[in-house]
């Protein structure tokens, strides 16, 4: 298998080239395993913050004379733990209605276009290198600017 970016012959069992670190797969099951983490989330923030809740509530009511404050707090409670699941299923029907739409693709669902796509590497040279040149001091390069520079009287 070649990488399609920089034309490296790469082996199959590798997931980016070698040369210029381009993913070189791209699973479908990735947006299918984000949606069931999401949706998992959604459910264990869903049952464990009411079991939270509920066992909050109990010990809180046996402990306190007044219930006001506590269900102040039930109330405040349920508000946050609405608008945290109320935005994972938001972004759980974003990524569904993207991915009905089209609007994401996987390399792996598009169709394949023919090789010509393959980017054609210059092929190497045996010219000769240019002969060495000793290279330019920097003291000797301001000595000559610091100078004086001769006059020329008219």
């Amino acid at each position: 298998m070649y990488c399609e970016r920089c034309g490296k012959q790469v082996d199959d069992a590798l997931n980016y080239c070698n040369g210029c670190g381009t993913p070189l797969k791209h699973d479908v099951e990735s947006y299918r395993t984000i949606i069931t983490m999401m949706i998992a989330a959604l459910s264990v923030i869903g049952v464990a913050g009411l079991g939270i809740l509920i066992g909050l509530m109990t010990v809180l009511l046996d402990r306190v004379s007044r219930p006001e404050p506590v269900f102040a707090f039930a109330i405040f409670y349920l508000l946050a733990w609405f608008g945290v699941c109320f935005m994972l299923m938001r972004q759980i029907s974003k990524l569904i209605d993207a991915k009905v739409s089209g609007k994401i693709t996987f390399e792996s669902e598009k169709p394949r276009k023919s090789e010509s796509r393959l980017i054609q590497l210059p092929p190497k040279t045996t010219a000769q290198l240019d002969d060495f040149r000793e290279p330019a001091s920097v003291v000797e390069n301001t000595t000559r600017t610091l100078e004086e520079v001769p006059r020329w009287k008219s």
